[in-house]
C-alpha cells in the first residue's frame, strides 16, 4: 500500500509538472504569436511602400528611355536630369524580424505545435532572406549609378533635388515638376556615352525590380495567410 501511495504521488507530480509546462508553453507561444502578428502587419505595410517605390522607379526608367530618343538639351535635358537623380534609389525594406529571430535563437520554435504553420513561418523567413540578398545587389548597382549620374547631371539641380525622396514623386505638384523641367540646364548631348552607360544600368535595375516585385507579392500574401492562421490558432483578436 505504501508503495502504491508513493507511486501515485510521483505519478501525480509528474502529471502536474507536465500540465504546468504545457500551460506555460501555450501561454508563451500565444505571446510569441501576438508579437509575430504585429511584426507581419508591419512587414505588410513596409512591403506596400516598397512595391509603390518600385512602380515609381519603373515609370521614371520608361520616361528616361523616351527622353533619350530626343536631343538632350533645353527642357529635355532638364527633365532627363530630374528623373536621373532618382535612379540610384536604394532604400531598403525595414523588416520586423525581432520576434522570429528571438524564437529561433532561443530554440523556442518547439512551442509551435502546428507544423504546417511552422513550415509557413520558415518559408516566409526564406523569402525575406531572398529579397534581402537581391537588395544587396540593388544597392551595389545603385552606388555604381551614382558615379555615372555624377558625370551627367548638373550639381545645382542635384543639390535642389536632394530634399526629395523617390516616393515624393508620387505627390509632387505639377507646378514643382514644371519648375525643375524649366531649369536652365546645359546640353548633355555631348555626354552620349555616359548617358548610354547609365541607361543600361538603370534598365538592369528596372528588370530586377520587376522580378523582385513578384517575390514581394508572394511574401505579402504569405504574411496575410500567417496573420490569419496565427489569429485563429491562438484566438487572437484583431490588433
Amino acid at each position: 500500500m505504501e508503495f502504491l501511495m508513493l507511486f501515485l504521488a510521483v505519478f501525480l507530480g509528474f502529471v502536474a509538472e507536465n500540465l504546468r509546462e504545457h500551460v506555460v508553453e501555450h501561454r508563451r507561444s500565444k505571446e510569441y504569436a501576438i508579437s509575430l502578428v504585429q511584426d507581419l502587419q508591419n512587414d505588410t505595410t513596409a512591403i506596400n511602400v516598397q512595391k509603390k517605390s518600385g512602380r515609381i522607379f519603373i515609370a521614371i526608367t520608361d520616361s528616361l528611355l523616351n527622353l533619350s530618343k530626343r536631343p538632350l538639351e533645353g527642357r529635355n535635358a532638364a527633365q532627363f536630369s530630374f528623373y536621373a537623380r532618382f535612379t540610384y534609389w536604394t532604400v531598403p525594406l525595414s523588416w520586423s524580424r525581432a520576434t522570429f529571430e528571438q524564437i529561433k535563437n532561443s530554440g523556442n520554435l518547439r512551442y509551435f505545435k502546428n507544423y504546417k504553420l511552422l513550415e509557413k513561418l520558415m518559408k516566409y523567413d526564406g523569402l525575406v532572406n531572398e529579397i534581402e540578398g537581391e537588395f544587396k545587389n540593388h544597392q551595389t548597382r545603385g552606388n555604381m549609378l551614382l558615379n555615372q549620374i555624377d558625370k551627367i547631371i548638373d550639381p545645382e539641380i542635384h543639390h535642389d533635388l536632394s530634399m526629395y525622396t523617390l516616393l515624393a514623386l508620387d505627390t509632387m505638384s505639377k507646378e514643382t515638376k514644371d519648375n525643375f523641367f524649366s531649369a536652365k540646364i546645359e546640353s548633355i548631348e555631348n555626354k552620349s556615352s555616359e548617358v548610354r552607360e547609365m541607361l543600361n544600368m538603370v534598365i538592369v535595375q528596372q528588370r530586377n525590380i520587376r522580378f523582385n516585385d513578384d517575390r514581394l507579392q508572394r511574401t505579402k500574401e504569405l504574411a496575410s495567410e500567417l496573420i490569419s492562421e496565427l489569429e485563429k490558432e491562438y484566438d487572437i483578436k484583431q490588433l
